[in-house]
């Protein structure tokens, strides 16, 4: 009986610990995250949030915004992203986050396309046309929308509203970086929107979990389903209209792994106490403007 006890607690325990965020933001008033330990950069402009409470929402107009965050899961690690936004125009592209590499499978990102007729694309962004998964779905303006991208290293799955819309299988995310974005997709920019409680996941929530998710924040009055047809995995990889990437900007190559070996040193980056870059750093160019702490280890053997 003690054994059957322990082990109920012990689901228990994962059940609810898988829905505890790495991060969030909830705008409320600043940029920084939940527990004050990092910041998105900008100047901000606040607005009402879904509840009607004022200066708890981020406004975007074709503005973005990025924040080093080390707990963003790297390559095919599982993860989730939820974010409640509302489309304060829905005739463009609403590029809403994304994190990741410009090549194919190295991108984890939630695009909402602008409207064609009755309803609208909405794209989990994975960097090529064979890595997107894109749905049509209604889309109203000036309306508040919970989506959540979830991916558990084989299925990647599109929520709005706690109902998924779209699954497919075997595509895989080898997301690197630690840069989150708000309105950009790689360098374009393209927003008109208010987006308020970003929450982070080092797992991928359930079905059941989402939806929890979404019954607990929504506004008073909001629906609890929507009636909008979900795709299964087996036709979910069918040819779709491509999301509009642009294309990547051309950077300057920072020194690879082998350059920085020959100098027998090791350059490690630190954010706010946390280590943001791999030993090498060799993404080093890519982190916003900000203040980091550099530390150069003298690797070589002394003689």
């Amino acid at each position: 009986m003690k054994k059957i006890l322990l082990t109920l607690m012990f689901v228990n325990f994962l059940t609810a610990n898988a829905q505890n965020p790495v991060q969030e933001f909830n705008f409320n008033g600043n940029l920084n995250s939940a527990d004050n330990s990092i910041s998105f950069l900008g100047t901000p402009l606040f607005v009402n949030d879904r509840m009607g409470s004022p200066k708890s929402a981020l406004r975007l107009v074709n503005k973005g915004y990025q924040a080093v965050v080390g707990e963003l899961p790297q390559d095919n690690k599982p993860k989730t992203i939820s974010v409640w936004v509302k489309f304060n125009a829905v005739n463009i592209p609403n590029y809403i986050l994304g994190y990741g590499n410009a090549v194919n499978g190295q991108y984890f990102g939630l695009v909402q396309q602008p409207m064609a007729g009755s309803s609208a694309d909405v794209s989990l962004v994975g960097w090529g046309d064979a890595n997107n998964v894109i749905v049509s779905v209604p889309l109203v303006k000036e309306t508040w929308y919970f989506y959540s991208i979830t991916y558990d290293g084989n299925i990647s799955k599109i929520y709005r509203n706690g109902e998924l819309l779209k699954s497919a299988e075997g595509i895989q995310r080898s997301a690197k970086g630690y840069i989150l974005n708000l309105g950009k997709l790689n360098t374009s920019t393209s927003i008109n929107a208010d987006i308020d409680d970003l929450r982070l996941y080092s797992v991928a929530m359930t079905d059941e979990q989402v939806r929890e998710a979404y019954n607990s924040s929504k506004p008073n009055g909001a629906p609890v389903t929507e009636s909008i047809p979900v795709s299964s995995p087996a036709t979910s990889n069918a040819p779709k209209k491509a999301v509009a990437t642009p294309m990547p900007a051309k950077t300057v190559a920072p020194a690879t792994s082998a350059e920085t070996n020959k100098s027998g040193k090791t350059i490690e980056v630190f954010s706010q106490g946390k280590q943001i870059m791999s030993a090498n750093a060799s993404n080093i160019t890519d982190l916003p403007e900000g203040t980091y702490l550099i530390k150069v280890i003298n690797s070589s053997n002394k003689k």
